[in-house]
């Protein structure tokens, strides 16, 4: 039997990066960013079964995905964390598997090969992709009830995504294909990518 599980989108950043612009309704390749993440979820197997979308702005635009908004529990944009954190509140059962609006090109097997590393380690609370070009810790399958080591982190004021999945141990995941986990989250990237193959 296979399992279930939920998603969590993170598009409730700043994008002080993209000069403030929401990111996830940033247009690349005849699509808003969020509708790439949509569309990479739809592609694993299985798909999730509840989709969420972490987002503190456009909150109507991002309903009308069809899809649950939530927003951050804490104040003035506290990181993805607290994104994680939103989400995981609404994820009391399933593994809640986490990835940003801005990395349109996610691999279909994410889910799987991450599922399968919190299978061959019980012991693990989380799973991150890792690719040649370093860590990709918001790429992560994450099960619900590392909630409260979460919320206690940034109790502490502690929002360091890498320095959180070190902290709870999480399992390392390689993928061999680095460019499926390129950020679009400079003008830069969208240019170096404006025609996909």
């Amino acid at each position: 039997m296979k399992l279930t599980y939920d998603a969590l989108i993170l598009a409730g950043g700043r994008g002080t990066r993209l000069g403030g612009k929401d990111k996830g309704w940033v247009m690349w390749s005849g699509m808003p960013l969020v509708e790439h993440a949509l569309s990479a979820l739809s592609k694993q197997e299985p798909p999730p079964a509840r989709i969420l979308i972490s987002a503190n702005r456009n909150v109507d635009a991002y309903k009308q995905t069809g899809h649950a908004v939530v927003t951050d529990e804490r104040q003035n944009f506290a990181g993805p964390l607290a994104g994680i954190e939103a989400g995981l509140m609404r994820c009391k059962k399933n593994n809640l598997l986490v990835i940003p609006c801005d990395v349109p090109l996610l691999p279909s097997n994410l889910y799987e090969r991450l599922q399968q590393s919190l299978t061959d380690h019980p012991e693990s609370l989380a799973a991150y992709a890792v690719t040649s070009e370093g860590p990709q810790p918001l790429c992560c399958l994450i099960k619900p009830s590392v909630a409260a080591a979460l919320g206690k982190q940034l109790d502490a004021g502690h929002g360091q995504v890498l320095e959180w999945m070190t902290a709870i141990h999480a399992v390392q995941v390689m993928f061999d294909d680095a460019a499926a986990f390129i950020n679009f989250n400079t003008p830069e990237a969208f240019q170096a990518q404006r025609n996909p193959s």
